[in-house]
Formats: C-alpha cells, structure tokens, sequence
C-alpha cells in the first residue's frame, strides 16, 4: 500500500512497438503495462520516457495519444536520448546515467515510487536500466511484462527478482548525489554531466565546441545570442561541418531545453510520405496507415524541431511547411481540422538556397521565413588551428571509453593539418576511431592513418600512383631554383601569418612545423623577404 503522497514514477525506454507493433492490434509492451497498472489501481503519476531520436519522441506523442483515449490518467515526460549507437554499452551507460541525473533534477525532492520497466529498448538498453536499479545507482524496483500470448490470454507483469544474484557496485552512484564534477575520479569510468552541453564529437555530451578559428568563433557567438529567442535560425555548412551540434546546443541553451529536440533528414524522407512524417495522419486516411500518427511537429511540441537538409523538401510540401510556420497548425494527412503547435523551428542545409531560390528550386517566401538568423559554419580545411584538438578529444573520448592510452605523433598530426579534409570534423571523429581501432601501439602514426589522408601527403611526381604530374614551364633561359623556392616559401609564410592574425605560433601549426623551425626560417632564409617590406602585408 502507497502513501498517498507518494509520487509513482515510470522510467522506460521507448521501442518499436510502442504504441502498437506493426501491423498488430495488440497493444505494445508500455501501452499494456499502463493500461494494467490503472486497471489495477496503481496507475502511475507520471512516465518518463527515453526517447532515442525523432521517431521515437512521435512514438512517444502516439503512446499519450492512444493511453489518454484508453481512460489512462498518468502524465507523460519524454526525454531525448541522442545516443548514436544503440548497441553500445558504454555510450548507452554513460547517457542514462546523464539523463537519471536530469530525471531526479527535474523530479524534484518529494518521495517517489519509482519503477524501471524493462521491456522496450534494445537488449543493451534494458540491461544499462538494470545495472542501474541493481547497483544502487537509481533506486528503483524492475519490472517485466508478459505478453497475452505467453500469460494464458490476458496481460501481466511481475517484478524482477534479485535475490541471490551478486551485488553489483557502480562507482558512478555518485554521480547522482554529489553532481557531475565529482563523480569518478579521473581514472575511472568516464561519466557526463547532465544533458544539454553539445559536443562536436556527436551526440555525446560533456565538451564546449572547439572553436580556435575567429569564423567558427563567431558563429558560436552568434549561435548562443539567438538561442534565447523563439526566431527561425538557418544553419549553413559543408556535410559533418557540426550542424546537427549547433542545432543541439541552440536547443539546450534555449528556454525550450526542457522539451524534446525533434530532428529530421529531409533528404531521407521518401516525398510520397513526407506529408505524413511531418504531419501525421489519421487512421485509414491511406492505404496502410493502420494506426493514427502524430507526425514530427506535433512530437516537438514545447520544443524544437530541426529540420536538416531542408533544400531538400518537393516544392509541394515546401508550401505546406510555410502554412504551419505562419499559422501554427498542422493538418494531419485525413484530419478534418487542424492540430495547434508550439514549437522553434532550426533549419540546416548544405546547398545554396539563394541560388535555389533563383532558379525556383525553393520556396522565396519560406526561405525569408527560415532565414531569420543565418549561421555560416566553416569548413574544416579554414579552421585548421582546430585539428589538433579537436583530434585529441576524440582519441580522449576513445580512451576512457576502452580505458587506452592512443596518442598521435608529430608525423600524423601534421599529415592531418595538411589534408584538406572534405568530410570535415565528422570525417576527423572516423579517422581517429579507425586509427585507434588498428593501431599496434598507443602511438599512432602516420601508418595508422587512414589511407586516404596518407595517400594525399605523397609528392606529385607523375610516376606510379601518387597523384597526376605537376606541369610546369621551364624558360629557355632557366631559372635560379633555390630563390624561387624561398619565393614560394615566403608565400606560404606570408597566408600562414595572414590567416593567423600575425600570430607566428598558429602560423607554426598552419604549416605542419614549430613554432622554434618557424621563427629559425623568418630569421635566417626568410629574413631577405621581411627586409623589403614584405612583412607589413601581413
């Protein structure tokens, strides 16, 4: 018997047969646990569920939906829980461990029943909820459902036993108690603070953006101005230039941070079903739409919705998109009146809408309704101050994740500020973590590199299959080769400093030497160029 001031508090992952399985009239495992739980008479106040992206947050919406239409009473709390590999036990552990944090955060101090249903989720999600429960890091009971067909007909669920089963100690307990700062000393397991601080190595969290370059500072500094606003923000960048980051951290950092973060691949939405993905739609409004959806924009409601590769939207429903923005409704594809919506729209995309927009290939209209602030990310190769540790983070994170000690080399680190880098920092996370997966010691070099960056630092002689044949024209009455070296030298010299801001330092970096062969150069082979005035262009 609860007290009656106790709060009964649910925390579940959402799968995918939340609410219904596909093609299944019978309810999904949480729809029938709630459903038992108040046809018992102990519904739960509240459920928070973790949600591993978009469709899982409209899952979400859908579950509220079909509970509230079933007589069930409790309030629902989605979470995001932006984990990037949903297999990965050490990434699942250490964001649950995050977002239990944020739960208790948001729950508050009054006493609580609480309850971790393991039934949705992955396998490697149930057993972090487990670990969790069991090692005292959360003080929740575990319960299982069993399904009609295994449980004589009707639904049921019982409680998980631990009696008898060995004591599982968690150092990051105390995590939960003493804050983030003093969770595990540094040599132990590696544990975040709480969601909400955005990360260019992707969904993890615990790290500010690495922002050396003044482009890429600028664009954070704008980026944390508008995020205490409710405008349209329009993301520009190459493709893993860090707008899903952006995106993530103008949300976290914006009054909207405690609703759900909403994100959708435009270009990965077949434009037959678009309509529907963003909207939803009602229950037989086309052939195969057995249940109701509620689409992307009503999942984030009370939050953000970021629509990446936006370029990408049919001119269709390009005007469908622009009426909900004006009018903040959505009409659920078979719907007969509109469905309110409050919510921020972020916008990305790696195309050049304006000249889109020329060519009529995009919306005039919705661009200057999604253009209200513009965040121009850099490339990789105009940021290059940023390779070194933007490298070291993520050889960091490997290392506490498989408790190694992976360094670089001054031979790879310059192969990697030399490398022109067209996937840009995505394509920088991949090469350290293939790195780190076939090296044969910590210290990785270049051999350890991915082909492509070794391939790339190798001379263009024209023989074999280094690269094409540099052509040059020789005069007939030659040339003096070592002065037009140092010539082509000084010019390196002189960008390098340019873009360094004079900072002879970063110019060291810029061109792969130190900063001690750098200023030997400027004083010794180069001192000619400075003596005639060459140095104040810089």
């Amino acid at each position: 018997m609860f007290d009656m001031q106790t709060v009964r508090s649910l925390i579940a992952f959402v799968g995918m047969r939340d609410p219904y399985p596909e093609n299944d009239e019978e309810p999904g495992p949480l729809l029938s646990f709630l459903l038992a739980a108040e046809k018992d008479g102990q519904a739960f106040d509240e459920a928070w569920l973790l949600c591993t992206g978009g469709t899982f947050l409209e899952r979400a919406k859908d579950l509220e939906r079909e509970a509230k239409d079933e007589g069930v009473t409790t309030r629902f709390r989605p979470l995001d829980f932006p984990v990037r590999d949903v297999i990965d036990y050490a990434e699942i552990w250490d964001l649950l461990v995050a977002s239990l944090g944020t739960i208790r955060g948001k729950a508050g101090s009054g006493a609580r029943d609480w309850t971790f249903l393991l039934d949705s989720g992955t396998p490697q999600m149930k057993t972090a909820l487990f670990l969790a429960a069991r090692s005292g890091l959360f003080p929740a009971r575990l319960v299982q459902g069993i399904p009609p067909r295994f449980a004589g007909g009707s639904y049921k669920c019982r409680e998980v036993r631990v009696e008898g089963l060995p004591e599982i100690r968690s150092r990051a307990a105390r995590f939960l108690s003493k804050g983030p700062d003093d969770a595990v000393p540094a040599t132990g397991p590696r544990v975040p603070p709480a969601p909400g601080r955005a990360s260019e190595a992707g969904p993890e969290r615990g790290f500010e953006p690495v922002a050396g370059s003044p482009a890429f500072e600028e664009a954070l500094r704008r980026a944390r101005s508008a995020a205490r606003y409710d405008d349209p923000v329009l993301i520009l960048g190459e493709t893993g230039s860090g707008k899903t980051m952006i995106a993530r951290m103008l949300h976290a950092l914006s009054r909207r941070a405690e609703g759900p973060f909403v994100e959708v691949n435009c270009s990965a939405i077949a434009e037959s079903m678009a309509e529907a993905e963003l909207f939803g739609h009602e229950r037989g409004a086309f052939t195969g739409a057995e249940k109701s959806r509620a689409g992307k924009f009503r999942a984030a409601q009370g939050g953000t919705l970021f629509l990446d590769e936006i370029g990408d939207l049919s001119p269709e429903i390009q005007a469908k998109l622009l009426k909900a923005l004006e009018d903040k409704v959505v009409y659920p594809v078979g719907a007969d009146k509109p469905e309110p919506v409050d919510l921020r729209l972020l916008a990305a995309t790696n195309r050049d809408l304006a000249r889109l927009v020329k060519e009529g290939g995009f919306r005039r209209d919705l661009y200057e309704r999604i253009k209200v602030v513009v965040l121009s990310l850099p490339p990789l190769r105009e940021r290059r101050q940023d390779i070194r540790p933007l490298a070291a983070r993520f050889l960091a994170d490997w290392n506490d994740r498989y408790g190694e000690r992976r360094y670089l080399t001054e031979d790879a680190l310059v192969l990697l500020e030399a490398y022109s880098w067209p996937g840009n920092v995505r394509e920088l996370r991949n090469a350290m973590t293939s790195a780190a997966n076939t090296a044969t010691s910590d210290a990785l070099g270049p051999e350890s590199l991915p082909e492509e960056i070794r391939r790339a630092s190798l001379p263009r002689s024209g023989c074999g299959e280094a690269g094409p044949t540099i052509e040059v024209e020789l005069p007939p009455e030659g040339i003096n080769l070592k002065a037009r070296l140092l010539q082509i030298e000084w010019e390196y010299v002189a960008a390098a400093l340019r873009r360094a801001g004079g900072n002879r330092e970063a110019a060291a970096r810029l061109l792969g030497m130190t900063g001690h062969a750098f200023r030997k150069a400027l004083r010794e082979r180069l001192s000619a160029f400075a003596d005639e005035g060459w140095e104040e262009g810089i």
